[in-house]
């Protein structure tokens, strides 16, 4: 039962995960990969939204996104931009801090290994050099879209055809980067199986995958056309909805 549970029925969706990851793509027209937004909900609650925007160019995949909260109690306003080129490989990451105060933090290579600019709040700025190759994902904390770039990753490299079972996805591996943190993990991703759940009222066909970062479990559910429709932290009652 196992075995079958990892067998890729929705085959268009490793199809569309390995053209935007393909190492060539000199003769690919540039557009817009995905764009929407995401509700956050804690305990049932909103607290906030994220906007993005995923591009693809003949040589570099952007995403961008802006996340807005407000719980209440706390409110606040941040923005990133992603640069990678189709193998995967970090260009550039930018994130800014608007609200309540202002503050900058970049991610950019430098001699095949990553390093961090801060420019926190008080404007004097700070250099965090990380010993991780220049494919490192970047995940970084309150951008949820960014996990989206991770499935599309996997999906792209983590499966395989088998004559007798079509596209097979077992658990893959992979460094990650979380600026806001100026740490570094591992994550793993794994297609658990298949699950129909409801969106904007209507039954939709899903894969279910599950992410594992820094001891927290995240649960997936992508589309038919590779898109997460939704996201969920069980253990701190969180939501992430397409909206």
């Amino acid at each position: 039962m196992r075995a079958v549970a990892k067998v890729i029925l929705f085959s268009a969706v490793v199809a569309a995960a390995a053209s935007l990851w393909a190492s060539d793509q000199k003769d690919k027209k540039s557009g817009v990969w995905d764009s929407g937004s995401f509700g956050i909900f804690v305990n049932g609650r909103r607290v906030g939204t994220e906007t993005f925007n995923i591009e693809q160019r003949p040589d570099l995949n952007i995403a961008t996104s802006e996340i807005k909260v407000d719980d209440g109690k706390t409110r606040a306003t941040q923005t990133a931009e992603m640069q990678v080129t189709p193998s995967g490989e970090l260009r550039s990451y930018v994130w800014h801090a608007i609200f309540p105060q202002k503050e900058e933090a970049s991610v950019e290579p430098k001699d095949q290994l990553l390093v961090e600019h801060l420019m926190p709040s008080n404007k004097k700025k700070v250099d965090v050099p990380h010993i991780l190759p220049v494919n490192t994902v970047i995940l970084d904390d309150n951008f949820f879209s960014q996990r989206e770039l991770l499935v599309l990753r996997y999906l792209a490299t983590g499966c395989v055809w088998k004559p007798d079972k079509g596209r097979v996805c077992g658990p893959s591996h992979f460094g990650i980067l979380i600026p806001h943190q100026h740490a570094a993990s591992d994550a793993v991703i794994d297609l658990i199986g298949h699950e129909t759940i409801t969106v904007k009222g209507q039954q939709v066909k899903t894969n279910k995958l599950k992410l594992e970062t820094d001891g927290t479990t995240w649960l997936i559910w992508v589309g038919e056309d590779y898109k997460i429709l939704k996201m969920s932290i069980p253990a701190s009652n969180v939501n992430v909805v397409r909206d």
